[in-house]
Formats: C-alpha cells, structure tokens, sequence
C-alpha cells in the first residue's frame, strides 16, 4: 500500500508525483483526435460544395436560355408585324387579330353592269355618275333608278346590318369648289332614293365628299376623267 506515497521531513505522507507514460499518452491521443477532421467528414462537405456550385452553374443557364428565348420571340412578332404590314399594303388583306374575322364575313357580292371590289376589309361598289343622273344635272335618270334598285336589292341581301359610306369622286375639268359642291349634292340624290325608294335604313348611311383629290383611274385621257367622276359606295364590316 506504501508502494505509491512516501514520507516527507515532517513525517506525513505525500503521493509519488511520478508521471505515469500510459496516462500522458492516453491523454496527447485525445487531444490529438479533438483537433483532427475525420477523412469521411472532409469527403462530406467537398460533396456538398460541388453539388452547390453545379446547382448554381445551372441556375445561370437556365436564365440565359430564357433571355435567349424571350429575344427570339420578340423578333418572331416583329417579323410578322412586318409580313402582315406587307401583305396589306401590297395586296389590300390586313390579317391583324382585329379585323382578320371581320374581313372574312364580307362577301363581294355580283352586281349586273357594276364594278365591285375588295380593298383591304371593305367592299367598294363604284357607280359611274353619268350613268347615274341627267347630263350636267343631279336628277337620277331612269337608267340610273335601275342600277340603284339592282344595289339596293344586292345591299338587302348581302349586306344588311353593315355601315356605308357614300363617297363622291368628281374629275379634274372643274374647280375644286364646283367639283364638291356637285359631288356632294349628286352623292345625296343617290342617298335619298336608296332610302326614299328602295328603303335602305337612313341610319345605315354617311356622305363624304372626295373632290378630285382621289382619282382612281389616269387623269391623261377623256376616258379616264369620265372614269372618276364617280359614286363609290363603300361597306365596312362594322355594323349599325
């Protein structure tokens, strides 16, 4: 029992203050472990930092491919925009979203002796004035009473909810004040029988006055004067 203590000058006892090899050892071992990262720690969190920069590398793929796909559909709009303004400037069919049904609903219709046209989403009837009234007058002949009935019958048919314009054109032989004043008075000569005689809806109906500000035909020979001093009678897919 003695084996472990000893006794000092003042006769007490006092333990072997020895340093046991197995205790220090035991002791710079754990200290050692407490300090130390394990390999299958480290192996742990390197996984776990390449997984996040993979995840962030596409994250920003993802976001160029929407930017590269956002433009590319930017530039399909505008190249139909473009190929809807050319196709309608060129061919008068305007296939915007708003006015591509309502173009489709109107029928050009066939009028014995009258010329009728498409041009972009309306129907123009072109009525030659010297067809239409007496010589130099604003009377409307008998023949031009049958070219109004044959309209009017044409309009109740085809057409009758839809809006009008009657649009009078005159030639380049008179001043611009004659050549109004008797466009507009023969364009309400032509309103008045197709409301009075064949009874077309007044309110159907508006008049305008072109003057020879838009011939459609040359201006160079007789023939092409006569051709546009004329009644256009222009229908619109609004209705009334």
């Amino acid at each position: 029992m003695l084996a472990g203590c000893q006794i000092g000058p003042d006769g007490k006892f006092s333990w072997n203050q020895k340093e046991n090899p197995i205790s220090s050892d035991i002791a710079l071992a754990g200290d050692n472990t407490g300090n130390t990262t394990s390999p299958a720690n480290g192996s742990a969190l390197d996984k776990l930092t390449a997984d996040n920069e993979s995840l962030h590398a596409e994250l920003a793929k993802a976001r160029q491919q929407f930017r590269v796909t956002a433009s590319e559909l930017d530039l399909i709009k505008q190249q139909l925009k473009e190929a809807n303004d050319k196709l309608a400037n060129n061919a008068g069919i305007d296939l915007s979203a708003g006015n591509a049904s309502s173009a489709n609903t109107l029928e050009t219709v066939s009028i014995e002796g009258i010329v009728v046209g498409r041009e972009k989403n309306t129907i123009r009837i072109e009525l030659p004035r010297t067809q239409l009234f007496n010589a130099n007058t604003v009377t409307i002949s008998n023949n031009g009473k049958t070219i109004l009935d044959r309209v009017a019958a044409a309009i109740k048919q085809q057409y009758p909810n839809q809006q009008m314009m009657l649009e009078a054109h005159a030639d380049s032989g008179l001043t611009p004040n004659d050549d109004h004043q008797q466009a507009i008075q023969q364009a309400t000569s032509v309103y008045n029988y197709l409301v009075g005689m064949t009874q077309l809806p007044a309110n159907q109906f508006s008049l305008a006055s072109k003057g020879k500000n838009q011939p459609r035909y040359s201006t160079a020979s007789d023939q092409g004067r006569e051709a546009n001093n004329r009644i256009e009678l222009i229908i619109y897919p609004e209705t009334y």
